[in-house]
């Protein structure tokens, strides 16, 4: 509001019209009267004022017909000028209630309950122009300002929520590697060779390691949105022997194929934590659906490095390929209660943090297919994206 009238100010716009009705409606009144008394007075010759009817009625004892009437128009304007008054005044006061105090109020007290409610999706108008007006306006700012905070605490326990079950969910996986390692080195019985006890040691410790780096990365975080990528150089060679030895401990050995496609000694530029996250979540993903088989196929150029998993199962329906990116989705007919719907989601912004992207299709004879695709040069894009 450019500029606030006080209370005062309105009540006195409706008061000044009510006096000037007060007054005109007093004077019509007693105009009125006089002119009723002179029309009666003109029935009878002899009668010229109120005292003089008095004085004939007392002499000659003979009321003239009707005489009431002269003393209802003698003595009407003392009681009607001050019902006049007092009905102006009413209606005056009336009105000031009703447009000054009484809309606002009733906006406010609207208003208050919706927020004592825990609803602040409304908004609090009101076209007084007063103090209260001004109130109104005030308490409008409150609540945008309580709505403000209100769905900022919102959105940061809906961040932390998703990334707890992002977190819950990228733990499972890892720990189902190193229970692979485990039951390897069970099914042996003690029989293996010091060398191989080491190798196995040696991966469950590298397991140990990433899951301890990637946990720490985590703990750091506010949501998903901030994690930044650790790029450091490695061979597509040992990321392939890495992508190979964790699908089969993962799918076992009969059910996990891998093929791979460029130089082993190619020099990459990623953060191989992440890409392994992206790898096993895909690899669950599909070894959930699949039939009986697992593909995975690793490629490499000068600008990116693609990683393919695909399966045998029933492929992706038309509606998992246009919400498989959403959080929390999961296909209507999937009721697993230990499946977050968060692998896909975290698999497209791992990728894109990484400088590539994912892709989603079904093969052309039927199962899934996923593309993650990961930059292969070390450049700000990676960090920024």
């Amino acid at each position: 509001m450019d500029k606030i009238k006080s209370l005062r100010s309105s009540f006195i716009r409706y008061l000044l019209p009510c006096l000037a009705l007060c007054i005109i409606g007093g004077m019509l009144i007693e105009g009125l009267s006089i002119y009723l008394q002179d029309w009666y007075k003109a029935k009878y010759e002899n009668i010229y004022s109120y005292s003089d009817m008095a004085a004939l009625i007392s002499e000659s004892g003979n009321d003239p017909d009707n005489i009431w009437i002269y003393y209802i128009f003698c003595y009407a304007r003392i009681i009607l000028i001050p019902l006049w008054a007092a009905a102006c005044l009413w209606f005056a006061a009336s009105g000031f209630y009703r447009r000054e105090i009484k809309k606002p109020v009733d906006t406010l007290t609207r208003a208050s309950e919706k927020i004592l409610g825990d609803d602040l999706d409304f908004k609090v108008e009101s076209d007084s122009e007063n103090e209260l007006g001004k109130l109104c306006v005030s308490f409008e700012e409150m609540r945008k300002n309580l709505y403000s905070s209100n769905y900022k605490l919102w959105k940061s326990l809906e961040e932390r929520k998703r990334l707890n079950s992002a977190f819950s969910h990228d733990l499972r996986t890892p720990i189902t590697v190193l229970k692979g390692y485990m039951e390897l080195i069970e099914q042996f019985n003690g029989k293996l060779s010091p060398e191989k006890q080491a190798d196995i040691l040696s991966k469950m410790s590298g397991q140990i390691e990433r899951l301890g780096n990637y946990t720490d990365k985590m703990s750091s975080l506010h949501k998903l949105e901030d994690i930044i990528p650790d790029v450091n150089d490695i061979t597509f060679g040992k990321i392939c022997t890495q992508l190979e030895e964790n699908g089969r401990l993962l799918c076992g050995e009969d059910k996990f194929s891998f093929a791979s496609y460029g130089e082993n000694g190619t020099v990459v530029y990623t953060d191989m934590e992440l890409v392994m996250q992206v790898f096993l979540n895909l690899v669950s993903n599909a070894l959930r659906y699949a039939g009986s088989r697992v593909e995975c196929t690793a490629t490499v150029s000068e600008e990116e490095m693609e990683i393919i998993i695909s399966d045998d199962g029933k492929g992706f329906s038309d509606e998992a390929i246009r919400k498989a990116w959403q959080p929390f989705y999961r296909a209507g007919n999937d009721n697993d209660k230990e499946h977050f719907g968060l692998g896909l989601y975290i698999c497209k912004l791992l990728c894109r943090k990484n400088g590539g992207d994912i892709v989603i299709e079904n093969n052309e004879n039927g199962g899934g297919k996923v593309t993650a695709k990961f930059s292969v040069k070390k450049s700000e894009n990676q960090i920024n994206n």
